[in-house]
């Protein structure tokens, strides 16, 4: 008789410096288990790398063999056959026809940094093969998301061939339809979650159904690279490029493939890596005349970094398509001109600083709002808010900072004229979105929606709302419960105030880029003293930290002035703490010196009280 063996329990890698609840409510873990630590010993052995380098490798699963590879990310090595995606030999043909027939297309793009930079690049490379391609997006607030019939129909008149979309599109069955009634050829570039019916088109998204590419972690910008070098080694072998008409560079267009990905918030792992990579090297050269104007509107000091994309440039581009003209963004990545360049770059950065003040008001109406839903015990799944004078471009960053700042799945809407609200939701790792949202949509709860796992859209009626908050609890409470269940944060490893120098900063970067799916390492200073600590601008907090040997370190805290972080801080002015977070580069008047992005505190004397 055999017995059956019950699994073996999960290894919980042991409390880090002892924290058990930090004064964000959470306990420190090493990332690394017994295994990990050992694999880590293994990697500095073998490859002779700092002891703190080998665990970061350690704790993002690298194995000891493969230290090498994800060290040095290549497009090259990592770059698959584009066919291995399903419809993409169809689409790579359509294409070539299209540009060797010179066929007049349009494309219709997405009005979020992902569809800025895929149209964006596709449009360029077709440019680069002699067409003169329409490029469209649209007005997220009074044409919506994807294609819409009207946009199609002015095609038509314009004499359009072939419309290809992207970034949207997936979900687009009636405009499509009208597309191909109207007697275009359709093409469909997309990474957006899939339903089993897919529109009268040819659909290159990996996350079709039918798609066995294992590649629907790619941004939308990914896939459309992927399907421009299938265009581009077509258009070679049927001997298209000539000396009058060189074949494009398409490694010099990684600068803007970098800063979809980035922005999108696809994890950051294989060919997405070696996009960011490569994209950031393309990026120092400043050869993309709209991109370097961006660059300096933002003040944007030193050589660019992934945080750059993310929390720079990123926002502005996104500011067009939010509050002001949807297009600016494409326009931006697209001009050669300088003058242009520059210009369209200052109205994005003050539209963005337009944005920031919308988002300040909005944030603390839905703050209260979720606050006053959820009760003092926090009770609930899902953050669910709703406001009449909202401005409907700005409800997904309002819905991103909800999720941040309770934890859970959060959604944020704005009423529209007619009782139809529009509304952007963001979730947090483990809970699926974009299929519950589907779902909804299904069931008849939502006129509208779609999205990916981490970030969904939806269109609703006012006296749906309640069905909808209530159905998402019933449909997530589970995923929810077991994502939140152990919070825990997971430490990399510890240094000392004279031991966070630039040096090390470097050598933590070789693991990068960071970012979704390969998270910036967090550092932690032990034992170390509250020097000085205090507010700055609207909601940050500023502090050093000083060690027993008399070095000190700089840190700031972001959004944290109202929150048990920065509450903490202030607290604990003068004794000692261990504070955790990321270590980068300050930048200020030609100096550079090293800061702590801070990100939690626990009291190093356990008898300090953690709550005021």
């Amino acid at each position: 008789m055999t017995l059956a063996m019950a699994p073996l329990p999960k290894a919980v890698p042991r409390l880090f410096l002892g924290v058990e609840r930090s004064v964000c409510g959470r306990p420190w873990r090493d990332r690394l288990d017994e295994r990990g630590t050992a694999r880590a010993l293994a990697i500095a052995q073998r490859y002779e790398t700092p002891e703190l380098l080998a665990r970061i490798l350690a704790g993002r699963g690298v194995e000891v063999a493969d230290v090498e590879a994800f060290l040095d990310p290549t497009v090259k090595r990592l770059m698959p056959d584009p066919y291995v995606v399903t419809a993409m030999e169809a689409v790579a043909t359509r294409l070539a026809d299209a540009a060797q027939r010179g066929d007049k297309v349009a494309i219709f793009g997405d009005y979020d940094v992902d569809g800025a930079t895929s149209t964006a690049l596709l449009a360029r490379f077709l440019r680069g093969a002699g067409l003169d391609p329409i490029v469209y997006i649209p007005d997220r607030i009074f044409e919506g998301y994807g294609p819409n019939v009207d946009a199609i129909r002015s095609f038509a008149e314009r004499g359009t061939q072939l419309l290809v979309t992207v970034d949207c599109g997936t979900t687009s069955i009636e405009p499509l339809a009208e597309a191909r009634k109207l007697g275009l050829d359709v093409i469909v570039i997309d990474h957006h979650q899939a339903d089993e019916t897919l529109p009268d088109a040819l659909v290159v998204n990996p996350n079709r159904l039918d798609d066995l590419s294992e590649l629907g972690h790619l941004a939308a910008v990914g896939v459309t690279f992927l399907t421009v070098v299938a265009v581009n080694r077509l258009l070679r072998a049927r001997g298209f490029w000539t000396e009058a008409r060189p074949e494009p560079d398409l490694l010099g267009l990684l600068d803007i493939v970098a800063l979809g990905t980035v922005a999108d918030v696809v994890p950051l792992k294989g060919l997405n890596r070696a996009f960011v990579a490569k994209g950031l090297i393309a990026l120092r050269t400043r050869d993309n005349v709209g991109l370097t104007a961006l660059m300096d509107a933002s003040r944007l000091s030193g050589p660019p970094e992934p945080w750059h994309l993310g929390f720079l440039l990123g926002p502005r581009i996104n500011a067009g398509g939010r509050i002001g003209r949807a297009d600016l963004g494409a326009q931006l990545l697209l001009t050669d001109d300088p003058i242009e360049a520059g210009r369209i770059a200052a109205e994005l950065d003050r539209l963005n600083r337009e944005r920031q003040a919308l988002e300040l008001g909005m944030l603390a109406e839905a703050e209260a709002e979720a606050g006053a839903a959820l009760g003092i015990e926090e009770k609930g799944a899902v953050v669910v808010t709703a406001a009449a004078n909202w401005h409907p471009g700005v409800v997904g960053l309002i819905a991103a900072r909800l999720k941040e700042r309770f934890g859970r799945p959060a959604f944020a809407i704005a009423w529209g004229a007619g009782g139809t609200g529009a509304g952007s939701g963001r979730s947090i790792a483990g809970v699926d979105l974009g299929q519950i949202v589907r779902r909804a949509v299904a069931d008849g709860l939502l006129l509208k929606g779609g999205g990916h796992a981490m970030a969904a859209g939806v269109t609703l009626k006012r006296d749906s709302l309640a069905a909808f908050r209530a159905y998402l609890e019933d449909g997530l409470a589970s995923a929810v419960e077991t994502a939140r269940a152990d919070q825990a944060l997971l430490i990399d490893g510890a240094v000392s105030a004279a031991g966070a120098n630039l040096e090390l900063i470097a050598t933590i970067g070789r693991a990068g880029p960071f970012g979704a799916g390969n998270s910036e390492p967090v550092i932690v200073l032990p034992s170390h003293t509250v020097a000085f600590v205090d507010k700055v601008g609207e909601a940050h907090i500023r502090a050093r930290f000083k060690s027993g040997d008399g070095a000190m370190v700089n840190a700031i805290a972001f959004r944290a002035a109202d929150q048990p972080l920065g509450q903490a801080l202030l607290r604990y002015r003068g004794q000692r703490v261990h504070a955790a977070g990321t270590l980068s580069v300050d930048r200020w008047n030609g100096a550079e010196r090293v800061q702590m992005r801070l990100i939690d505190i626990a009291p190093a004397d356990p008898n300090m009280p953690r709550q005021a």
